[in-house]
């Protein structure tokens, strides 16, 4: 039996009330994103040497594998690696070719325009993260099975992320990969909140992987009835800088301060994009008596109730999607004909 925290609070925590839909805006806080499987689950990847990376000590090439993709990175040791602010990067140039309109695999982004979306003020500290992470995305491959609705899958085996890459006069210039280009183009776009582009990893490690995780389950979700809705276990899983429970289980309070607390402090640095609450199935709330009491199974057991502060109005999508649902439908079973009667014999 998993060994219960002790108690973490000496007030019941007041949960959210059953809540309105969210305000249907085009809200200026969300961007727009080509984003699919691969992309998804790349963003979600960091080395952690016990959990997912090996590296070659002869050649210094690491392999790091997350389910059904894995990264290649040659030259791992002297590069600053895949982390927070090399997905935040990647997410802009990303949404700089899907505002594009996705006609070539060349993007442009100026460095103040790049700055001024991470929030960031000092212009040479960015510019040498910038290269940095750059040089990671340039020395990355991917390989991984893509899954094709009504046709079989494909596996793709190391993809360059980037086929070119520099800062000149002010301009971020990145040339996406020929291949890794043809997957962007044929991903769906789903809203993207640039609150992600703003979040400090060092103060809130977790909070990135939440909320493009949450993002990219509304947005897949949309029209559903879990749309705002989702697991805890999910989360834990999207974030690569939480321990597993049985890394921490035997140490005492360590599961509550190393596992829970993180979790609900890194979601609640996300108050100006969306509020949350644990639920049980049916959106029911905990009760004070359960929030008080939690163990490590219950915790991870429960379920996490989303209200956006504002979203983009989703209603045409929707529509087009019924409207694409019913005119397959109508394909694959045409109305068949009337026989006509034969003629009377006189």
């Amino acid at each position: 039996m998993p060994q219960k925290p002790p108690r973490r609070r000496t007030q019941p925590v007041q949960t959210l009330q059953p809540i309105a839909p969210p305000q249907l805006v085009d809200a200026p806080a969300y961007s727009t994103i080509r984003q699919g499987p691969a992309t998804n689950t790349l963003t979600k990847m960091q080395p952690n040497a016990r959990r997912n990376l090996s590296v070659d000590p002869v050649t210094g090439e690491a392999r790091i594998t997350q389910g059904p993709l894995s990264v290649t990175i040659t030259d791992f040791d002297r590069l600053a690696g895949l982390r927070v602010s090399t997905y935040q990067l990647l997410d802009a140039l990303t949404a700089a070719l899907t505002q594009s309109g996705t006609k070539n695999p060349f993007v442009v982004l100026p460095l103040e325009e790049y700055m001024a979306k991470r929030g960031l003020k000092n212009k040479k500290e960015t510019r040498k993260q910038v290269m940095e992470d750059l040089e990671s995305l340039f020395n990355a491959r991917i390989s991984f099975q893509d899954k094709i609705p009504n046709s079989r899958d494909r596996n793709f085996h190391d993809i360059r992320i980037l086929d070119s890459k520099g800062i000149q006069n002010g301009l971020i210039c990145v040339s996406f990969g020929t291949m890794f280009y043809e997957i962007l183009s044929n991903y769906p776009i789903m809203p993207y909140p640039e609150r992600l582009w703003t979040i400090n990893a060092k103060h809130n490690p977790n909070s990135f992987y939440f909320l493009r995780k949450i993002a990219e389950h509304k947005n897949m979700n949309a029209g559903k009835k879990n749309e705002d809705v989702l697991s805890v276990s999910t989360l834990l899983s999207a974030t690569p800088n939480l321990p597993f429970y049985e890394e921490v289980k035997g140490a005492g309070r360590q599961v509550n301060q190393r596992i829970i607390e993180p979790f609900e402090r890194d979601m609640d640095a996300l108050r100006d994009t969306l509020k949350w609450a644990y639920c049980h199935s049916n959106n029911k709330p905990l009760t004070a008596e359960e929030l008080e009491n939690m163990d490590y199974d219950t915790f991870r057991s429960l379920l996490v109730k989303i209200d956006w502060t504002t979203y983009p109005d989703q209603t045409a999508r929707l529509e087009r999607k019924t409207e694409q649902t019913a005119q397959a439908k109508r394909q694959k079973n045409p109305p068949r004909r009337k026989r006509r009667a034969p003629p009377e014999e006189e």
